[in-house]
């Protein structure tokens, strides 16, 4: 018999290596990494079709038929444009104010509403006689699209825990006729007659009040 040597007695021991197998679930992941590939690759694609689509399409319902896309009709814009422009138009640049707080006067006024553009008049309605606020006023400004961002602006304001409350007058409408009011100078009236000569004349009404009601039977002491 032939001798057996040392290498061939290695290669028989030597077992064959077995390739891994893959498992069920790390197959589905390649599946799906490569489906998710295919489908980005589909997504650009189809985006721009999609653009194009909806570019020729006024109207397009889904699957379902819920839900529609509607493009807006350029008169519709337009027509809103005429009718905001032609309501500024019919108005003027005179605001109307009402419920002032106490102590908001002209100057208060025209420093507040300064803020949304140059004026032309401020008025505020006092009384006659006091020269108290009455809490409302008128404020004229040179730009009537001024006056409507002031009254948008400003209307339902909380100020000083009041709700001011502001409209912008029509057309042709005037500052109603206000009492202006002007701060007076206190002036120092002389005293004609002296103080001892006053004091007198109180003393002898005293006199004269206690006498009658010594005769009535009232005693009074001062």
């Amino acid at each position: 018999m032939a001798k057996v040597t040392k290498k061939q007695e290695s290669k028989r021991t030597e077992k064959p290596v077995e390739e891994p197998v893959k498992s069920q679930e790390e197959e589905e992941l390649d599946l799906g990494s490569s489906s998710d590939e295919s489908d980005i690759v589909g997504l650009s694609e189809g985006e721009s079709n999609s653009d194009e689509e909806e570019d020729e399409n006024v109207s397009r319902k889904s699957k379902n038929g819920s839900h529609t896309i509607r493009k807006l009709d350029a008169k519709k814009k337009v027509e809103k444009g005429n009718k905001k422009e032609t309501g500024k138009s019919e108005l003027s640049g005179i605001i109307y104010i009402s419920r002032l707080p106490k102590g908001f006067h002209e100057r208060e006024l025209a420093k507040y509403f300064s803020q949304f553009g140059d004026l032309k008049e401020v008025r505020l309605a006092r009384n006659k006689k006091t020269g108290n606020s009455r809490h409302y006023g008128f404020v004229e400004f040179v730009n009537k699209d001024d006056a409507v961002i002031a009254q948008e602006a400003m209307h339902n304001y909380l100020l000083l825990g009041h709700l001011l409350q502001v409209v912008v007058l029509p057309k042709g409408k005037k500052i109603e006729k206000l009492f202006k009011y002007r701060k007076r100078v206190y002036k120092e009236m002389p005293v004609t007659k002296d103080a001892k000569e006053l004091n007198q004349r109180a003393q002898e009404k005293h006199k004269e009040r206690v006498a009658k009601l010594q005769e009535k039977g009232i005693t009074f002491k001062w």
